[in-house]
């Protein structure tokens, strides 16, 4: 068996894993939220909360949180079509290398929404407290300077594969 072979079948392995993390992700928010509803009591945050707080901003701080699944699925969902053109034996092409800029810029985002969510979180979830006991809590955590290498890590890879598939295009063209 080629090596291009043994990749295309893992990518097949890999779109179908894919595929299932995409359904089981959304899938898995909507019972958890169907079977455990949003309260002041069951809410897992780690900073004090009022229990005055609305549930409107319970919500909203709930809702800010699901656009981290977002982008998740922003990047799995170029994983599923960078694996399938790999399936289907494009390997070295500008649309992969397209896809996997894609996926890297995905986990910047990832990053910078994580930095830039949870003080959003933090201010609406205390605004309920009395004054002087409101927050914003700023932090970076190694989560989101592993996102951002890892992210930055992809970009490059990317950019290194559009040259090659251009390299691999003009080689192509010249015989």
């Amino acid at each position: 068996m080629s090596k291009l072979q043994k990749l295309s079948k893992l990518a097949r392995l890999l779109r179908v894993l894919t595929i299932g993390g995409m359904i089981l992700l959304p899938l898995a928010i909507i019972v958890g939220l169907a079977t455990s509803p949003a309260t002041f009591a069951t809410s897992q945050f780690d900073f004090d909360l009022s229990p005055q707080i609305t549930q409107t901003q319970l919500w909203a701080a709930i809702t800010l949180g699901l656009i981290n699944v977002l982008i998740v699925l922003f990047i799995l969902n170029g994983m599923r079509k960078l694996f399938d053109a790999y399936s289907k034996g494009d390997v070295l092409t500008d649309y992969c290398a397209v896809l996997i800029q894609r996926i890297g810029k995905g986990f910047v985002a990832l990053a910078a929404a994580n930095f830039l969510l949870y003080p959003l979180q933090t201010l609406l979830l205390t605004m309920a407290n009395p004054p002087g006991q409101r927050s914003i809590a700023i932090g970076l955590n190694s989560d989101m300077i592993f996102f951002a290498l890892s992210g930055g890590l992809i970009v490059v890879i990317g950019w290194a594969m559009r040259e090659a598939s251009d390299a691999a295009a003009e080689n192509k063209a010249f015989v």
